[in-house]
């Protein structure tokens, strides 16, 4: 087991990195106005259509398969794929029709880049029944791989076709997008008619035969009534949640408060500031998920002394952890942001706002790494009624997100976006150290207890203060340095 998730984790760290560094390969060879259509514009669209189509179904069905419901589930999830189409046809009109167009001159084939992304989301959504099944049955590494594969396949024929043709910016990204889609759908179908026919199931038998199985079956009851509650409860809930996760990009979007180009920029700096959350954080809160929803059920009358101890010992652990790590993250990040940027982009990043857009964003990993954890706690063992009464929560919060974000960016610029996620992150721990207080009935000294110890703290100080002290002349010798070859070349052409 530990070496499978070493391995897994080796391979989310290849990923990763490939992912980065054709990322910035692309900022050199496209436009910053290209850059900002389709980072910001068209994958709002890819993630708004993914979201709303499919977060729901796989939050209320990953818990475990049984053979009673079984043939209910599948039918169920199947319900993903009519959900999709409607909501891309939705934002498909809005992403066309409402929303300003991009100026020709600088971004062309703006509707086709639309209607690829609509295409690539419809084709993704067929594989959701066999995605959603291989979680339940813990096919962990299979996740990786496949998305491993997808993202892998996106970022390279991105570069190798702008590499060829750069100025069809609009062109390589809608044929790297629709292949990327075909490969992972037809992947997990692939590897599911081979892995159904193979040893390794007569060995551990699943609860399907074949590729049949999972296809919808229409009979009388077709769905648990208490799964499609949990599933409306959650679309309501995911649909606010996504507004707080992409708020700026929709106020970018819809108020137009930064051009296309500023845009363009702060996707770049956005990226390589989460770098460390996805990389870190994303797998620890999505194992933590899981591993909660199969610890603890959504009726907290049915639990067992044992596993909800359990689950307390776990859930402060991880926390100490994730605190730990957000500080770590913080004080290294805070003083190498500006070295990190011009080794990454040059000085159109490592200067003016490049530089504190990245600070902040050192701050908002710290409160996502705590947030993410203790949310995730939250959404596994929330019944239906209580995550209603928490998206009423999310009204107010979202609303209040919004006009803070609006306000900030009138006064700060683009800094404004990650100031009010900032603030919108903490209100949601709060109110998730609220929900784990009254769940678990914990002595208020226990929060103590997964806080940093006090000599740990003042480390982190001393090592906040030596790295700032040393980031300026490494930074300002590759300044000098660089500066030095552009003579070289000035004289040699002269």
């Amino acid at each position: 087991m530990v070496s499978l998730s070493f391995h897994i984790w080796h391979l989310k760290v290849f990923v990763r990195i490939l992912s980065s560094f054709s990322n910035a390969v692309i900022f050199r060879l496209i436009t910053r106005e290209a850059l900002g259509v389709i980072n910001v514009r068209l994958l709002l669209l890819y993630s708004t259509c993914h979201c709303f189509s499919r977060e729901a179904f796989r939050r209320s069905c990953l818990s475990r398969f049984d053979k009673k419901s079984l043939e209910k589930k599948f039918n169920l999830l199947w319900m993903i794929v009519p959900t999709c189409l409607i909501c891309s046809l939705l934002m498909r009109y809005i992403w066309l029709y409402i929303l300003e167009e991009p100026d020709p001159n600088l971004v062309q084939n703006y509707s086709l880049g639309v209607n690829t992304v609509i295409f690539s989301v419809l084709i993704e959504s067929l594989a959701e029944p066999i995605y959603v099944f291989s979680q339940s049955y813990h096919f962990v590494k299979l996740k990786v791989v496949m998305e491993g594969t997808m993202l892998t396949v996106r970022s390279l024929s991105m570069v190798i076709c702008l590499s060829r043709w750069p100025d069809q910016a609009m062109y390589c990204f809608c044929f790297s997008q629709a292949l990327s889609s075909l490969v992972y759908t037809f992947s997990f179908y692939a590897y599911f008619a081979y892995y159904l026919n193979s040893q390794h199931h007569k060995i551990s038998p699943l609860l399907i035969t074949s590729l049949h199985d999972i296809f919808p079956k229409f009979s009388k009851y077709f769905v648990e009534w208490e799964d499609l509650c949990l599933s409306w409860s959650f679309f309501k809930q995911t649909l606010l949640k996504q507004l707080l996760t992409e708020g700026e990009r929709y106020l970018m979007s819809f108020f137009t408060l930064l051009s296309f180009a500023e845009q363009g920029l702060y996707d770049v700096v956005n990226n390589l500031g989460s770098l460390a959350a996805r990389f870190i954080l994303l797998p620890i809160e999505d194992s933590s998920y899981l591993l909660f929803t199969q610890l603890l059920t959504r009726d907290k009358k049915s639990q067992s002394l044992e596993n909800i101890s359990m689950a307390l010992t776990v859930l402060g652990n991880i926390l100490k952890m994730m605190i730990l790590l957000g500080l770590t993250i913080l004080m290294f990040g805070y003083s190498y942001s500006q070295l990190l940027l011009y080794l990454y982009g040059g000085t159109k990043l490592s200067a003016g706002i490049g530089l504190t857009l990245m600070r902040w964003h050192c701050l908002y990993v710290l409160l996502l790494a705590v947030n993410g954890v203790s949310e995730g706690f939250k959404f596994a063992v929330m019944n239906h009624v209580e995550i209603d009464r928490y998206n009423k929560s999310l009204v107010l919060l979202s609303v209040g997100f919004l006009t803070a974000a609006y306000c900030l960016v009138s006064v700060f610029g683009s800094s404004g976006f990650i100031i009010a996620n900032c603030l919108n992150m903490l209100f949601r721990i709060v109110h998730s150290i609220h929900f784990i207080q009254e769940y678990f009935q914990v002595p208020i000294y226990w929060w103590w207890k997964i806080t940093p110890h006090s000599l740990i703290v003042t480390i982190l100080c001393v090592i906040l203060g030596v790295t700032s002290i040393s980031e300026v002349p490494y930074y300002w010798a590759l300044n000098l340095a660089n500066c030095g070859r552009c003579k070289s070349l000035a004289y040699g052409f002269g």
